[in-house]
């Protein structure tokens, strides 16, 4: 075929792949804004709340007012209380005792009348039984709405939805398998994406872990590894002060800039070091790969030859210690980032926390001011640090071609007290909504498998969905659900 056929198959593809999403995604429509009238089902009793389609049909998001309303009855029975903290609002959901409804409460407010105004959507703080959570939320005067998956996740309930009604057993847990997972098509939503015990090496679930892609920011987590071998070799001290190039100076004046410096301008290595792992910082990471080697080329040489060193896979290749595309003078390879798959990051980041576990007394760090880079307040991109108590880190990365990915990891115990980490990793989703979702869901269930593996039983919905009939069965599940709940 010849180029000028090519050209032309490839644009006939794009205008058919652009038709046929118009078809099948059809829903950017002014009816999707509207306030709309749900079903709700709470053990026996049926309730109407109002819900949210935002953009698309089923994003649904309920009313948190219209839900506590539904809930009182139960022993998930809350208050929503609005305050603020560091100038921002926060939703505070506050445990209460459970009521009996009267008559007249058993349906909501009938009006579902829309003003007209087109809804939008913001990431919010929202504190549910005392725990932050973060999600992106629509307030409506007084009220707010919340996505029902995430709501539901964070709310610890079994609830689903089928045929424009929620149906909640409110003595239920949110549990899920494998089969779950892939039936909802979660996996497909991401290039790749494994979810395991970086402790043992077991992995609980995995979809596509053997390809190759673009890692992004993610890269920084190898970078981070070879300044703590060279530490533990005597190279260089976490005391050492850094100072930055005319090359890092001119990088934080960019697009892809997060912290400026200038040229000549010194700071701690461990302010550094933080400004890189916490919000991601390219500048930081290129002027500590100048520290250590010298020039930013032969850090990366020790950057691949690490990977090797690891065990990574052939076509695991670092060209930058950031994760930035590169641009080259040859023609034929104009562009190109750094990319592995997501079962030699899963690798790289069980070594570096059995090797190096304190990189989470950085990478749990929600917000901190960093003093030697001229004060600078460095904020956690991570929301799984919100969504999740126990998580620690890792490390988030976005570039055009790599998309939305995440690398995170929780930190448990086994019976004998050993420290364990539930690891996740998350490449190629379309944005970061659907990368904090993907990786939520992995890792409640990472967690869940940790916790019934740790107990030799089979938890209450297995991956087999067998419900266990046998009495050693019943109790494992019984203990597995108290273990969960501490």
């Amino acid at each position: 075929m010849s180029r000028l056929n090519r050209l032309f198959t490839y644009i006939l593809c794009a205008v058919l792949l652009t038709n046929a999403f118009g078809l099948f995604f059809p829903a950017k429509a002014e009816a999707a804004q509207i306030k709309e009238m749900y079903k709700v089902h709470v053990d026996e009793q049926e309730f109407n709340v109002h819900v949210l389609n935002f953009d698309f049909e089923n994003n649904i998001y309920i009313s948190i007012n219209d839900f506590a309303l539904a809930l009182a009855d139960t022993d998930k029975a809350y208050e929503a209380l609005w305050d603020s903290r560091d100038g921002e609002s926060i939703l505070i959901l506050n445990p209460v005792e459970r009521r009996q409804l009267e008559e007249d409460e058993l349906v909501a407010s009938e009006d579902v009348s829309d003003d007209g105004t087109r809804y939008s959507r913001k990431r919010m703080l929202i504190n549910i039984a005392g725990n932050d959570y973060s999600f992106y939320m629509i307030t409506v005067g007084k009220d707010c709405y919340v996505n029902c998956g995430e709501l539901a996740l964070a709310m610890n309930l079994d609830m689903s939805i089928k045929d424009g009604e929620v149906y909640i057993n409110s003595t239920g847990e949110f549990d899920f398998n494998k089969y779950d997972i892939e039936e909802a098509g979660l996996s497909y939503l991401a290039d790749s994406c494994l979810v395991g015990d970086a402790t043992t090496g077991n992995i609980f679930y995995a979809s596509n872990e053997d390809e190759i892609v673009s890692i992004a920011s993610t890269s920084k987590l190898m970078t981070y590894l070879i300044l703590k071998d060279a530490m533990a070799k005597g190279e260089i001290t976490d005391r050492d002060q850094i100072t930055f190039s005319a090359k890092a100076s001119e990088l934080s004046k960019t697009s892809d800039g997060v912290v400026r410096v200038e040229e000549g301008q010194t700071a701690d290595i461990m302010d550094v070091i933080s400004a890189m792992l916490i919000c991601s910082s390219n500048e930081c990471s290129l002027a500590l790969a100048e520290h250590l080697c010298g020039s930013e080329e032969d850090f990366v040489e020790r950057m691949n030859q690490k990977a090797v060193a690891l065990g990574l896979s052939e076509d695991a290749r670092f060209y930058n210690p950031h994760g930035l595309p590169l641009y080259h003078e040859e023609v034929l390879t104009v562009k190109i980032q750094n990319h592995l798959s997501a079962n030699d990051m899963f690798k790289i980041a069980s070594h570096i926390l059995d090797t190096y576990p304190e990189i989470t007394d950085i990478t749990s760090i929600k917000k901190t001011i960093l003093s030697s880079l001229n004060n600078y307040e460095a904020k956690n991109t991570n929301i799984l640090l919100y969504n999740i108590p126990g998580v620690v880190g890792l490390k988030t990365g976005t570039t055009d071609k790599a998309q939305s990915c995440l690398v995170s990891a929780y930190e448990t115990q086994d019976m004998e007290g050993k420290t364990h980490y539930i690891v996740t990793v998350v490449y190629g989703c379309e944005n970061v909504q659907t990368q904090s979702y993907i990786s939520l869901v992995l890792m409640r269930y990472g967690i869940q498998k940790f916790n019934a593996a740790e107990l030799g039983i089979t938890p209450a919905r297995g991956d087999s969905d067998e419900i266990p009939t046998d009495l050693e069965g019943m109790i494992g599940a019984v203990i597995n659900a108290a273990r969960r709940s501490r």
